[in-house]
Protein backbone atom coordinates (compact mmCIF):
# COMPACT_ATOMS: atom_id res chain seq x y z
CA UNK A 1 0.00 0.00 0.00
CA UNK A 2 0.76 3.75 -0.84
CA UNK A 3 0.35 6.34 1.75
CA UNK A 4 1.08 9.93 1.36
CA UNK A 5 1.39 11.35 5.23
CA UNK A 6 0.25 14.95 5.28
CA UNK A 7 1.03 16.25 8.97
CA UNK A 8 0.85 19.92 9.85
CA UNK A 9 -0.98 21.68 12.61
CA UNK A 10 -4.40 21.82 10.79
CA UNK A 11 -5.36 25.11 12.70
CA UNK A 12 -7.76 24.92 11.27
CA UNK A 13 -7.76 22.45 8.19
CA UNK A 14 -9.24 24.20 5.65
CA UNK A 15 -9.93 23.28 1.83
CA UNK A 16 -6.70 24.07 0.29
CA UNK A 17 -5.53 21.49 2.63
CA UNK A 18 -8.08 19.12 1.07
CA UNK A 19 -6.96 20.00 -2.60
CA UNK A 20 -3.78 19.07 -2.20
CA UNK A 21 -4.04 15.64 -0.22
CA UNK A 22 -6.34 15.16 -3.17
CA UNK A 23 -4.34 16.32 -5.92
CA UNK A 24 -1.23 14.16 -4.63
CA UNK A 25 -2.98 11.53 -3.70
CA UNK A 26 -4.07 11.16 -7.75
CA UNK A 27 -0.59 12.30 -9.31
CA UNK A 28 1.04 9.47 -7.43
CA UNK A 29 -1.62 6.79 -7.52
CA UNK A 30 -1.54 6.25 -3.86
CA UNK A 31 -4.30 4.36 -1.96
CA UNK A 32 -4.65 6.55 0.75
CA UNK A 33 -3.27 9.90 2.37
CA UNK A 34 -3.03 9.88 6.40
CA UNK A 35 -3.66 13.44 8.05
CA UNK A 36 -1.11 14.22 10.85
CA UNK A 37 -2.31 17.30 13.10
CA UNK A 38 1.21 18.28 15.38
CA UNK A 39 0.34 18.79 19.49
CA UNK A 40 3.52 21.05 19.23
CA UNK A 41 4.96 22.07 16.18
CA UNK A 42 8.54 22.94 16.81
CA UNK A 43 8.52 25.44 13.98
CA UNK A 44 5.13 27.05 14.75
CA UNK A 45 4.24 29.97 18.02
CA UNK A 46 1.96 28.71 20.21
CA UNK A 47 0.03 31.13 21.34
CA UNK A 48 -2.63 31.14 18.37
CA UNK A 49 -2.94 27.32 18.04
CA UNK A 50 -5.96 25.76 19.15
CA UNK A 51 -5.76 23.29 21.68
CA UNK A 52 -4.57 19.61 20.27
CA UNK A 53 -8.06 18.08 20.98
CA UNK A 54 -9.90 20.70 18.67
CA UNK A 55 -7.50 20.64 15.88
CA UNK A 56 -7.80 16.80 16.28
CA UNK A 57 -11.12 16.80 15.74
CA UNK A 58 -11.68 19.11 12.87
CA UNK A 59 -9.06 16.91 11.08
CA UNK A 60 -11.31 14.44 11.77
CA UNK A 61 -14.22 16.56 10.33
CA UNK A 62 -12.45 17.87 7.03
CA UNK A 63 -11.73 14.25 5.83
CA UNK A 64 -14.54 11.99 7.40
CA UNK A 65 -16.09 12.00 3.85
CA UNK A 66 -13.58 10.83 1.74
CA UNK A 67 -12.44 6.93 2.20
CA UNK A 68 -8.99 7.86 0.84
CA UNK A 69 -8.03 9.92 3.95
CA UNK A 70 -7.52 8.51 7.38
CA UNK A 71 -6.49 10.84 10.49
CA UNK A 72 -3.55 9.71 12.79
CA UNK A 73 -3.14 10.90 16.80
CA UNK A 74 0.15 9.72 16.84
CA UNK A 75 2.20 13.28 17.03
CA UNK A 76 -0.60 13.97 19.41
CA UNK A 77 -0.57 11.21 21.69
CA UNK A 78 3.11 11.74 21.97
CA UNK A 79 4.09 14.33 24.50
CA UNK A 80 6.47 17.07 23.69
CA UNK A 81 7.76 19.23 20.34
CA UNK A 82 6.61 16.66 16.96
CA UNK A 83 9.73 15.48 15.18
CA UNK A 84 8.69 14.15 11.77
CA UNK A 85 11.42 11.93 11.73
CA UNK A 86 10.15 10.30 15.01
CA UNK A 87 6.76 10.17 13.24
CA UNK A 88 8.12 8.56 10.20
CA UNK A 89 9.98 5.94 12.11
CA UNK A 90 7.43 4.76 14.22
CA UNK A 91 4.82 4.48 11.34
CA UNK A 92 7.25 2.75 9.29
CA UNK A 93 7.82 0.09 12.60
CA UNK A 94 4.04 -0.24 12.90
CA UNK A 95 3.17 -1.15 9.32
CA UNK A 96 6.15 -2.52 7.64
CA UNK A 97 4.56 -3.34 4.32
CA UNK A 98 3.19 0.20 3.65
CA UNK A 99 5.38 2.89 1.42
CA UNK A 100 5.35 5.76 3.06
CA UNK A 101 6.17 9.64 1.26
CA UNK A 102 5.52 12.55 3.16
CA UNK A 103 4.00 15.47 1.52
CA UNK A 104 5.22 19.37 2.70
CA UNK A 105 4.59 22.55 1.39
CA UNK A 106 7.55 24.98 -0.38
CA UNK A 107 7.71 26.64 2.59
CA UNK A 108 8.93 23.88 4.31
CA UNK A 109 11.26 22.97 1.85
CA UNK A 110 13.22 25.73 2.40
CA UNK A 111 13.97 25.27 5.75
CA UNK A 112 14.40 21.14 5.32
CA UNK A 113 17.53 21.10 5.82
CA UNK A 114 17.31 23.32 9.56
CA UNK A 115 15.00 19.75 10.31
CA UNK A 116 15.49 17.64 13.43
CA UNK A 117 17.45 14.92 11.19
CA UNK A 118 16.56 15.75 7.57
CA UNK A 119 18.84 13.53 6.16
CA UNK A 120 17.49 10.35 8.00
CA UNK A 121 13.80 12.01 6.88
CA UNK A 122 14.78 11.72 3.31
CA UNK A 123 16.60 8.43 3.32
CA UNK A 124 13.59 7.00 4.41
CA UNK A 125 10.73 8.54 2.39
CA UNK A 126 10.96 10.07 -0.52
CA UNK A 127 9.38 14.30 -0.13
CA UNK A 128 6.57 15.20 -2.03
CA UNK A 129 6.29 19.03 -2.09
CA UNK A 130 3.36 21.74 -3.36
CA UNK A 131 3.89 24.97 -3.87
CA UNK A 132 2.55 27.25 -1.11
CA UNK A 133 1.71 31.34 -2.09
CA UNK A 134 4.77 33.71 -2.11
CA UNK A 135 8.27 33.19 -3.32
CA UNK A 136 10.41 30.75 -2.36
CA UNK A 137 12.71 32.24 -0.34
CA UNK A 138 15.88 29.44 -0.93
CA UNK A 139 16.82 25.76 -2.31
CA UNK A 140 17.35 22.73 -0.37
CA UNK A 141 20.63 21.71 -0.08
CA UNK A 142 21.77 19.48 -3.33
CA UNK A 143 21.91 16.36 -1.18
CA UNK A 144 17.98 16.20 -1.04
CA UNK A 145 17.27 16.24 -4.59
CA UNK A 146 16.77 12.98 -5.53
CA UNK A 147 14.59 12.13 -2.73
CA UNK A 148 12.31 15.44 -3.60
CA UNK A 149 9.25 15.15 -6.42
CA UNK A 150 6.88 17.98 -6.67
CA UNK A 151 3.58 18.13 -7.18
CA UNK A 152 1.31 20.28 -9.82
CA UNK A 153 -1.28 20.76 -7.47
CA UNK A 154 -3.07 24.19 -7.73
CA UNK A 155 -1.88 27.18 -5.42
CA UNK A 156 -4.34 28.46 -3.13
CA UNK A 157 -4.51 31.62 -1.58
CA UNK A 158 -5.61 30.27 1.61
CA UNK A 159 -4.13 29.91 5.32
CA UNK A 160 -4.63 28.61 8.65
CA UNK A 161 -3.70 32.39 9.18
CA UNK A 162 -6.57 33.85 6.94
CA UNK A 163 -8.89 31.73 8.26
CA UNK A 164 -8.50 32.44 11.85
CA UNK A 165 -8.09 36.25 11.39
CA UNK A 166 -11.33 36.30 9.13
CA UNK A 167 -13.30 34.86 12.07
CA UNK A 168 -11.26 37.14 14.73
CA UNK A 169 -12.50 39.92 12.43
CA UNK A 170 -16.16 38.64 12.82
CA UNK A 171 -16.47 37.92 9.23
CA UNK A 172 -17.33 34.62 7.15
CA UNK A 173 -14.98 31.54 7.10
CA UNK A 174 -17.83 29.65 4.63
CA UNK A 175 -16.01 28.69 1.24
CA UNK A 176 -12.75 28.52 3.28
CA UNK A 177 -13.16 25.36 5.55
CA UNK A 178 -15.24 22.57 4.85
CA UNK A 179 -19.07 22.87 6.56
CA UNK A 180 -18.50 20.51 9.26
CA UNK A 181 -14.82 22.44 9.99
CA UNK A 182 -17.04 25.55 10.01
CA UNK A 183 -19.59 24.40 11.93
CA UNK A 184 -16.89 22.43 14.71
CA UNK A 185 -15.25 26.02 14.96
CA UNK A 186 -18.42 28.14 15.78
CA UNK A 187 -19.72 25.64 18.12
CA UNK A 188 -16.87 25.87 20.13
CA UNK A 189 -15.85 29.57 20.17
CA UNK A 190 -12.62 28.80 18.01
CA UNK A 191 -10.32 31.57 16.67
CA UNK A 192 -12.72 34.59 18.00
CA UNK A 193 -11.22 37.98 19.31
CA UNK A 194 -10.78 37.87 22.91
CA UNK A 195 -11.89 40.30 25.54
Amino acid sequence: MDVGLFGGSFNPPHVAHQVIANVVRDQFAMDEVWWIPNAQPPHKPDRELALAHHRLAMTRAATDDDPAFRVSDIEIRRDGVSYTVDTVRALQEEHPTVRFALIIGSDSLDSFASWHRPDEIASRVPIIVYKRPGPIESVAPPRFANHVRFVAAPVMEISGTEVRQRREAGRSIRYFVPEPVRRYIEANDLYIASE
